[in-house]
């Protein structure tokens, strides 16, 4: 009985153990930072100081001229706006700051690189040669690139001037 008894501990041990190192490969979890960057958007004042949007409303056409609202939110400093993930070289963006009000249109072209990042996340686009057009400009007044590459999230793409 004492013996069958060391048996069941001896196999539950095992298979706890086995449970364990059999979950804990790098490969089995995906991070934020190992997916998509996001595009880093931060606005300035007439004097290109940097600033606070009091309200501001993104939309994006992320295909068949269908808009997505991707944030709307008070006090606004720093914004990360997903861009396309598919064929398309460039995303069309709409920034508001009243809710009915006017809606500037910034087209933000760029060349597409796909990175294959892990078993977990898969594959990654990095986007490269990121340039801007102010299409429709009120109330947007200026877009000034700083950063033209997009790998990660850590640096600003773009200053908006309102």
């Amino acid at each position: 009985m004492y013996y069958l008894y060391s048996m069941q501990k001896l196999f539950f041990l095992l298979g706890f153990f086995l449970l364990l190192t059999s979950c804990g490969s790098d490969d089995d979890i995906c991070l934020s930072s190992e997916s998509t960057p996001r595009l880093q958007v931060k606005f300035k004042n007439e004097a290109g100081q940097l600033t606070k949007i009091d309200s501001l409303y993104i939309n994006v056409d992320y295909g068949n001229n269908k808009l997505t609202n991707i944030l709307a939110q008070a006090n606004a400093e720093t914004v990360f706006i997903p861009l396309r993930i598919d064929d398309s070289l460039y995303t069309d963006i709409y920034f508001k700051t009243a809710k009915d009000g006017d809606s500037s249109k910034v087209r933000i072209s760029y060349d597409k690189n796909a990175v294959y990042v892990s078993p977990a996340c898969g594959f990654k686009i990095n986007y490269e040669n990121l340039k801007s057009e102010l299409i429709k400009p009120n109330p947007l007044l200026n877009v000034e690139s700083n950063h033209t590459s997009l790998t990660d999230e850590s640096k600003v793409n773009f200053y908006l001037r309102f």
